[in-house]
């Protein structure tokens, strides 16, 4: 069963709770890197059923999020009301190439993007983060402070996948053998 986006919102903006978003942004790079940081091949590029996506595919994902994120808030603040285009995150996924660029390669564009998003919106007014907004055709209007607070919950919904993927691996011999000591973390807690 395929999830309505009402539905999506709610389950990610659950993951969120009462953290504060660009909190949640300022971090997921970090994350990302720790998270992936050791991971065998096999690991990345496994995809846990067919149509699932791999932790490689998340992470191109991932940047492709943060440029689609570019894109729309630097809109709705250059042109309040500016209809948005809606994109096939499955048909980028597939056309883009994302389970065979690696990880270090998508996370880096996520960094630079992620950056850049974080200094522009640190230079908007705060009454901007509402009056500043966009006009998705499916999700109506959203504002700049829409757009945050779900890319937010996207990351740690993202996040949470990559979390289980990795956890989900067959057992190394010995978990002190790993070079990620979050992966050793992770492995100890089974």
């Amino acid at each position: 069963m395929t999830e309505s986006f009402a539905e999506y919102r709610t389950r990610v903006l659950g993951y969120l709770g009462s953290r504060d978003p660009v909190g949640v942004l300022r971090v997921t790079p970090g994350q990302l890197v720790r998270l992936l940081t050791g991971a065998s091949r096999t690991v990345l590029t496994t995809r846990p059923a067919v149509g699932k996506w791999s932790v490689l595919e998340i992470v191109a994902h991932l940047a492709d999020a943060e440029l689609a994120l570019s894109w729309r808030i630097r809109n709705a603040i250059a042109s309040p009301g500016a209809a948005l285009a809606w994109w096939d995150e499955a048909v980028w996924a597939e056309r883009l190439g994302y389970q065979i660029i690696p990880w270090r390669a998508s996370v880096g564009c996520f960094k630079v993007l992620r950056f850049a998003n974080l200094t522009l919106l640190r230079s908007l007014p705060p009454a901007s983060w509402d009056a500043c907004y966009g006009t998705h055709a499916t999700r109506g209007r959203q504002s700049v402070r829409d757009f945050v607070t779900l890319e937010a919950a996207h990351d740690l919904n993202h996040l949470r996948q990559i979390r289980a993927l990795i956890q989900s691996a067959p057992a190394l011999p010995e978990a002190s053998t790993l070079p990620n000591p979050a992966l050793q973390r992770t492995r100890a807690r089974r």
